[in-house]
């Protein structure tokens, strides 16, 4: 099988994305994530059937029911809900004590059965997007303490909580704050010193609408991260493209005069301007005809440049 490499100057396009969001219990997580586009809710928790505006689910008892998925069983939905990710983990956990060697005397997992943990949960999450499908992981939310401060975090077992964090595209703590209009929810994308987030969309701090006012709120916000995503992408593809035919003027740059023609075509605000100003320099070193004025800030020609002092000491004699 041949490799498939993806250049810098190719657009990555991402179809799909990973959104974790985690809260206290009665926040909205689970009618904001019936908001996605074409859901499909795993309810580990047992607690879909309370969304006003509840879509189709699947109630999940033991990991065998959905831990072999196939594209055909999903093929009428763009998103997957898990609902929630702590208690999926604690399903798997539950499939795993059959096995002996994956636990310790007491019951509790054993430090292989925890990375098995770990590895099922992440490969399933990986298996579920390389079907296109866009998924939203929810979580109640837990407490860590650091010195005399207060960390939220998503309630999630071990190290799978990292991983978690790791392949998620967008994470938002969900909460309930004070506005002069009164209480309103709000998905927190921004990270704070007291919670985690990750904003790679660039979504900022969103207020909750009710669900009768947006009934399409979650999709929209996905479809906007991935936008903007795709954006980023782009453009960082143009500016690629730029390098690179930079790189192919400089392979016909001779003299002083290319040289400068191809600094002035330079934007100062290119994603890459640095990158450029020094692949311009980098050529001109070796010629030993040009070199760089510092006076004038411009490359010169040798046999064309004198000094500012032997043209004053010229002048002297001729005057």
């Amino acid at each position: 099988m041949s490799l498939t490499i993806i250049k810098s100057t190719d657009p990555l396009t991402i179809n799909n994305i990973i959104m974790l969001i985690y809260g206290d219990p009665g926040i909205w997580k689970t009618s904001l994530a019936f908001t996605a586009k074409r859901p499909i809710l795993f309810d580990f928790d047992k607690g879909g059937h309370r969304a006003p505006n509840r879509k189709d689910l699947v109630p999940v008892n033991e990991w065998y029911e959905v831990a072999n998925l196939s594209p055909h069983d999903l093929k009428d939905y763009d998103t997957i809900i898990i609902d929630t990710a702590g208690r999926a983990l604690d399903v798997i956990t539950d499939s795993l004590k059959n096995d002996k060697n994956n636990t310790r005397r007491d019951g509790q997992l054993s430090q292989q059965g925890y990375g098995k943990l770990g590895g099922i949960f992440t490969d399933w999450l990986k298996t579920l997007r390389c079907m296109g499908k866009d998924i939203v992981l929810l979580a109640h939310t837990a407490e860590d303490k650091d010195g005399d401060d207060i960390i939220k975090r998503p309630d999630m077992v071990g190290g799978s909580k990292r991983e978690a964090y790791k392949i998620a595209d967008m994470m938002a703590y969900m909460t309930k704050e004070h506005s002069r209009g009164g209480t309103v929810r709000v998905l927190n994308f921004v990270s704070q010193p007291s919670f985690l987030a990750k904003d790679s969309g660039g979504m900022g701090n969103i207020i909750v609408a009710p669900v009768i006012d947006n009934p399409n709120q979650l999709g929209n916000i996905i479809q906007a991260t991935k936008d903007h995503i795709n954006g980023f992408s782009e453009a960082q593809t143009k500016a690629y493209q730029d390098l690179d035919s930079l790189r192919t003027s400089l392979m016909n740059a001779e003299n002083a005069d290319s040289f400068n023609k191809l600094i002035a075509t330079l934007d100062k605000n290119h994603m890459l301007y640095k990158q450029m100003r020094q692949d311009i320099w980098n050529a001109a070193k070796p010629i030993a005809s040009v070199e760089f004025d510092e006076a004038n800030k411009c490359f010169v020609d040798i046999n064309n440049f004198e000094p500012a002092d032997d043209q004053a000491n010229k002048s002297e004699v001729t005057v």
